[in-house]
């Protein structure tokens, strides 16, 4: 294994007591070396920091930080990356498991890109995880993205201040500018690298919930998402953080090589009927890169899928609700 790569490893926490231990547990046994291991704490009131403290006296490549006040994930997550000086960093949670390979297995992949991503497993408790594939192109970042716990960066393309915005969720951002900044974009590891928790406290469940790109989005019955989706769409369509982020790679994809991704960023940012015609007309033909879950979009009913993903993906989606 050549290890001449350095990997700072940055985790944000906020009271997250209850199964930070596991998580450390699970990067200090990482097969690849951990050049440090940055710890922000965003003004916990539990005794998350005592742990952290506890590890770092058994490991000194953990760092421990405490902001002076709280910033809230998106800030807390900038500037710790800010912090690290290793050519990669990884992202984590607080209260994930990473299979002992993760890190190892990113930085043999992610070669000249600036994001490499993978799977995960996701539950409540590991006897019943599932597990979860996703869209990786630019044409399936309008609805949904990469999570931050999947993430390995270049540590100059993650401490660009461009690549952060407030408002934002910062997973979301990072995968979206990985397609804009130099000529590599995304390296994807479709099989899980770690074991994201479900659980009452997650942050992701308080800021997403409806669908991140990581499943279909919860609903009662089958068919709701394709009888109440147009709702859902306009009041998605509305939302001045989502205008934002169509508006910004409508932009940036004025090249024939995202032409596309342009034509489905106009048609999003416009009102009517047509439009929206346009788009379900787009998201069918490029299903496969469109749809949240690639591996749904087969025969018939991936055709169906395809066209009325504008609706499905909106369909309970709370992620720029902010």
């Amino acid at each position: 294994m050549d290890t001449s790569k350095t990997v700072d490893v940055v985790m944000c926490t906020y009271n997250g007591e209850k199964f930070l231990r596991e998580q450390l547990d699970s990067i200090v046994s990482q097969t690849y070396p951990i050049s440090r291991l940055i710890v922000q704490d965003d003004r916990s009131t539990d005794g998350t920091v005592a742990i952290v403290r506890e590890y770092a006296a058994r490991h000194p490549f953990i760092e421990l930080y405490v902001n002076p006040e709280n910033l809230g994930y998106n800030l807390n997550f900038k500037t710790a990356v800010k912090r690290a000086t290793a050519d990669f960093v990884a992202l984590a949670d607080q209260d994930d498991i990473w299979f002992t390979d993760k890190i190892e297995r990113q930085v043999a992949a992610i070669g000249p890109c600036n994001l490499c991503s993978s799977a995960y497993t996701r539950s409540r408790d590991m006897g019943n995880a599932y597990e979860v594939h996703l869209q990786h192109t630019l044409k399936g970042m309008f609805f949904s993205s990469l999570l931050g716990h999947t993430m390995l960066l270049r540590r100059d393309f993650a401490q660009l201040d461009r690549v952060w915005q407030d408002g934002i969720v910062y997973d979301y951002w990072l995968a979206v500018n990985a397609f804009f900044v130099g000529d590599h974009a995304i390296k994807y590891i479709d099989r899980p690298l770690n074991w994201h928790r479900d659980h009452d406290n997650e942050a992701g469940t308080k800021r997403h919930t409806g669908t991140t790109g990581t499943s279909e989005p919860p609903r009662q019955g089958k068919l709701d998402a394709y009888l109440h989706g147009l709702k859902h769409y306009r009041r998605l369509q509305s939302k001045p953080q989502f205008r934002r982020l169509c508006a910004y790679i409508y932009e940036n994809t004025g090249s024939p090589k995202h032409s596309v991704e342009h034509r489905m960023a106009r048609c999003l940012l416009s009102p009517g009927p047509l439009p929206l015609l346009r788009l379900c007309l787009i998201c069918m033909r490029y299903r496969h890169e469109a749809y949240p879950r690639p591996d749904k979009t087969k025969g018939a009913k991936g055709l169906a899928r395809g066209f009325f993903t504008p609706f499905i993906v909106a369909y309970g989606n709370r992620t720029f609700d902010k």
